[in-house]
């Protein structure tokens, strides 16, 4: 749908008729990216001896955002948590909940331009208690970056709004503090050539998984344990690039009730590639693909390599999503750096089967810049 506003307004990204999306430079620029957010090490100078000290202390940390961010303060949250081996301590928290319920410690706040009004409102609240403060941005100068202790900048801001860098990004960041917390040190390049693997790897099976899902009318993403971040986000950018009505549950709480929306105008896309996953998840996902094609699904899996290669063929509706091993990486930055590139690649093969333009979020259209304005103005606490 061409815009209903031509010119659009100053800020936007570039429209496009179709494809090659911007959404998909995007995502094809990873690789390079990911070699330069850790060779700079921004998050390993600034943010990790910020995370080490409150963690000596026995202090809490809360990693928070919204929207990409939220996700991406997810994935943080769960690689230091891994890390560290300081589970409770450190926890995912959404922003506005942050602000109205403020923890002393250290707050790590994830925006990627600055300006989002409820991470701004955590950050001063954090700082209203006592709480140090760190965020992670691609743009210093903007509203949070005005009122942080410590800034750790990402190089690349996001040229489609369907973000995917400015999902990737903070999610890299988490990786080096990790690693660094932990005594490790990460290959920049080796880190960029395991991405560039999965782009190459994972791009046949996204398109197919793509057209698949195109033929249903809502999608429905599931995940156990740590793979429920990557559903959250995987059914986040569906319903911004290809205006797809998504959810994401938790894969218990799909069969507990949920089921009972799916049928043959539904996908369903189970994540499963958390190498904590046991025998337990492992037969759990398999039960949840097998109720789902009972009801006439199409059922569509994204599965790390311990998955056997097997493993609920006789359910799916294409291929597996099958991310690669990564020798020189943890296993678990690994997999929530392959599941970033599996989900971002099926989203943009999504919009692209559906024939919509997914870098604008439907902004293009007047009545959603309005509704989008309602969410944009400042929070008063």
């Amino acid at each position: 749908m061409s815009p209903d506003h031509d010119p659009l307004p100053a800020g936007f990204p570039e429209w496009r008729d179709g494809p090659p999306w911007v959404m998909a430079e995007m995502v094809a620029s990873e690789p390079r990216l990911a070699a330069q957010i850790l060779a700079e090490g921004e998050g390993r100078r600034r943010v990790a001896p910020l995370v080490a000290a409150t963690l000596s202390r026995g202090a809490l940390i809360a990693v928070t955002g919204c929207g990409t961010s939220e996700h991406a303060a997810m994935a943080f949250a769960d690689l230091l948590g891994s890390a560290t081996g300081r589970q409770s301590l450190v926890h995912s928290r959404q922003a506005l909940e942050a602000a109205l319920d403020p923890w002393p410690g250290l707050l790590v706040a994830i925006s990627h331009e600055g300006e989002t009004a409820a991470t701004v409102a955590a950050i001063e609240a954090a700082r209203r208690v006592g709480a140090d403060t760190a965020l992670i941005t691609a743009a210093p100068a903007s509203s949070a970056g005005r009122v942080v202790r410590e800034l750790a900048r990402t190089p690349a801001v996001d040229r489609s709004w369907c973000h995917t860098v400015g999902y990737l990004s903070p999610i890299l960041v988490g990786v080096d503090v990790a690693a660094h917390l932990y005594g490790g040190q990460l290959d920049p390049g080796a880190t960029g050539g395991y991405l560039q693997r999965c782009l190459a790897e994972l791009g046949p099976g996204a398109e197919l998984a793509g057209r698949a899902l195109a033929k249903g009318s809502s999608v429905t993403c599931l995940g156990g344990a740590a793979d429920h971040v990557a559903a959250r986000e995987l059914a986040l950018k569906i319903a911004e690039g290809s205006r797809t009505p998504a959810l994401s549950h938790r894969l218990e709480t799909f069969l507990h009730g949920h089921l009972a929306a799916v049928d043959s105008s539904s996908g369903v896309v189970a994540v499963l590639t958390d190498p904590g996953a046991g025998p337990r998840l492992l037969d759990r996902t398999r039960q949840a693909l097998a109720a789902a094609r009972l009801v006439g699904a199409r059922a569509i899996l994204i599965a790390g390599p311990f998955v056997p290669a097997d493993f609920a063929s006789q359910l799916l509706s294409v291929p597996p999503l099958r991310i690669p091993p990564a020798p020189a990486l943890d296993a678990r930055a690994a997999a929530t750096l392959g599941a970033a590139v599996a989900l971002q690649l099926l989203a943009v093969d999504l919009a692209t089967a559906r024939g919509t333009n997914p870098d604008l979020i439907r902004r293009e259209e007047l009545a959603y810049r309005e509704a989008a304005s309602q969410a944009e103005g400042t929070i008063a606490l």
